[in-house]
């Protein structure tokens, strides 16, 4: 029996002479193991994570055997230059990852790159030309644009459901740092100069994801603080906090939709995400607590009538959007735990494996990466001057 794979001229003569799998390499036993490691073996078909690299030789060997990985490195240059591996998936903070996605892309290797995405437009730019420079594919990792229920939102709002898109509000708002448990391992995003903040980090999750939906922004005005100025870290210790932990931003798309941002790390009672889209003929919103997740979202959809509360209902999500590697995803424990995001974080991969394979761009790829950059950097210099920003078409 022949076959005719994606990407490929040749004819496969049986099924047993499938692709060769791509080989990951992680770099972080921290979130790269904990989040993405999960989703990389949704697609245990195509992808096999052979690698797994730390700081420090004890700790790499003790990951390796920890989450079942064959090679430790405790290099990250060594296992960017190691031929046997084809993707490096970089974690760790922004600073560190900038030197690193370079590296990965010198060394002929397609790239994820974790969010922050850089400490600046500059970096982040640069990271995209080097990327389509060396003829690879990168992409960055904001779980939210991998949720079915926001590949749901967006195809009823292509599909005219809701009409013209008119207002646009978001907000992500958590607790991390009300209160800090000790021992928690975090506490380097109170720190300048590290390319983390409230708002570039679940802002620019935040970012992607209207971006995905709504298209460009035209132009933001924004506001940043530091509402909680000093940590306590327990047992009398205590940390200044050196970066925003809440943002504000108004918004507008190019597109002439009107929009609101707002994130906070320091919100009482974690409020939790959410999206709401209202348009001439109706209304979107996607709820989350916690991360978003397969178990902790839910869409709704309402039409306008003449009542003065909300009348319309959830919307499930169809089972095409609820599949990788073309297999649904059974439920598991785990995806209601806090952070879980392995579905969505694989529906990013599988796009991003497609992309390697027939040379399509994955979505969101570096360019849109550092168009979101761009964003996050029009809040801060907004900020600064009290105005409102234009950016670029």
């Amino acid at each position: 029996m022949s076959r005719r794979y994606e990407g490929q001229n040749i004819e496969q003569e049986d099924l047993g002479m499938a692709k060769e799998k791509l080989k990951v390499g992680i770099v972080s036993a921290n979130w790269g193991a904990l989040a993405h490691l999960p989703a990389w073996r949704l697609l245990e078909d195509d992808v096999e994570v052979t690698a797994i690299c730390t700081s420090r030789q004890e700790t790499a060997e003790a990951a390796a055997v920890q989450y079942d990985v064959a090679r430790p490195f405790w290099d990250f240059e060594a296992m960017c230059a190691d031929p046997a591996i084809d993707i490096i998936d970089a974690g760790t903070n922004p600073i560190l990852r900038e030197k690193m996605v370079a590296t990965a892309l010198r060394a002929g290797k397609h790239a994820v790159n974790q969010l922050p995405f850089a400490t600046s437009y500059e970096a982040a730019r640069g990271l995209a030309d080097l990327q389509q420079a060396n003829g690879l594919k990168g992409i960055a990792a904001p779980s939210v644009v991998g949720l079915p229920h926001l590949a749901l939102m967006k195809e009823m709002i292509d599909a005219g459901e809701i009409g013209e898109v008119f207002q646009v509000q978001c907000s992500w708002q958590l607790s991390f740092f009300l209160k800090i448990y000790p021992g928690f391992s975090y506490t380097w995003f109170g720190k300048d100069g590290l390319g983390v903040s409230a708002m570039r980090n679940q802002g620019s999750h935040l970012l992607h994801a209207v971006r995905q939906v709504f298209g460009p922004i035209k132009s933001i005005v924004g506001r940043l603080e530091t509402q909680l100025k000093q940590w306590d870290l327990g047992d009398g210790a205590t940390m200044a906090v050196e970066t925003d932990d809440t943002a504000h931003a108004l918004l507008r798309f190019a597109n002439g939709a009107m929009g609101t941002l707002i994130t906070s790390w320091t919100a009482a009672d974690a409020p939790g995400f959410h999206i709401d889209a209202l348009g001439s003929k109706g209304r979107l919103r996607l709820d989350a607590l916690q991360y978003p997740s397969i178990a902790t979202a839910k869409l709704y959809h309402g039409r306008p009538d003449f009542r003065m509360m909300p009348s319309g209902s959830d919307v499930p999500v169809p089972e095409r959007l609820m599949t990788v590697a073309g297999r649904l995803v059974e439920p598991h424990e785990s995806d209601a735990h806090n952070g879980s995001q392995r579905v969505s974080i694989a529906r990013l991969f599988e796009g991003f494996v497609r992309s390697i394979r027939d040379g399509s761009e994955p979505v969101p790829d570096f360019a849109r990466a550092a168009e979101v950059q761009g964003v996050i950097e029009a809040v801060y210099q907004s900020h600064g001057q009290r105005a409102w920003v234009d950016l670029p078409a």
